[in-house]
């Protein structure tokens, strides 16, 4: 079982010795108030390289849009994702998350009639991860309809994947149902829950979320965007496993 926790770069290092004794691997959101730190990631990197368990990264977002109608801001959110990019090979990550850039609130129209625009914006960070040999991995965010962002996958059918994030789907789209998203073939995961109207990043069990699409997708990476110890959800995902072989892995 591949569950990984996420956590920013200025926490990890501190957290390992933990995440070791759960069994857990990491994934390191990229902050961008420390993605200029090279001491700070020369010692992640060594860390993590003796660390041993799976690694992924998430890349920046906030503000982040390459389709936004600002230049600046869509060079700066090129060079954030390229930057980004960089960083996570240098971590030894197998593979990067990153958000559309959609900004909340948009129509199915107008989330549709972004999808060729971003495929397009996309094709550098798309070339650069198959360089450095990171997998890319597109999350649900403000996406209003899975059908928005099909046309974006397909576009790099071979070097794009889905990363689903359902406490997304409840509080922000317009399908709360994870079945509609689930047909874009996830290959990662973001688990969480949520009081059904905020992004409360709380621990499994301890809101609304229907987690019971969960098991039948247990071989992918679960990672879990808790803000408290991880503790609970670990206990939450080994009873929702039981039938099915109790969680490995979990201390």
């Amino acid at each position: 079982m591949d569950v990984r926790l996420a956590l920013p770069p200025d926490r990890v290092l501190e957290a390992l010795p933990r995440l070791k004794a759960l069994g857990l691997g990491v994934e390191v959101y990229l902050d961008p108030a420390r993605l200029l730190d090279d001491a700070l990631f020369t010692a992640l990197a060594r860390s993590l390289e003796e660390f041993g368990k799976p690694l992924s990264v998430h890349l920046p977002f906030w503000n982040l849009d390459l389709l936004s109608p600002d230049p600046e801001v869509r060079t700066l959110s090129l060079r954030r994702l390229l930057f980004g990019l960089e960083r996570a090979a240098d971590l030894g990550a197998d593979r990067a998350v990153l958000h559309s850039g959609i900004p909340h609130g948009r129509t199915p129209e107008e989330a549709l009639s972004r999808a060729e625009p971003l495929a397009e914006a996309l094709g550098p960070v798309v070339r650069r991860a198959r360089v450095l040999g990171v997998r890319l991995l597109l999350e649900n965010s403000h996406d209003p309809v899975p059908a928005a962002m099909r046309p974006v996958l397909e576009a790099y059918p071979e070097a794009l994947g889905f990363c689903f994030d359902a406490a997304h789907t409840r509080v922000f789209s317009l399908l709360p149902d994870p079945d509609p998203w689930l047909a874009l073939r996830p290959e990662h995961l973001h688990l969480n829950d949520s009081d059904g109207r905020f992004d409360r990043h709380w621990n499994l069990g301890q809101g609304v979320m229907d987690h019971s699409w969960l098991p039948a997708f247990r071989h992918l990476p679960l990672v879990l965007e808790v803000r408290e110890d991880p503790a609970p959800s670990l206990a939450f995902l080994e009873g929702l496993f039981r039938p099915d072989g109790a969680l490995t892995g979990a201390g």
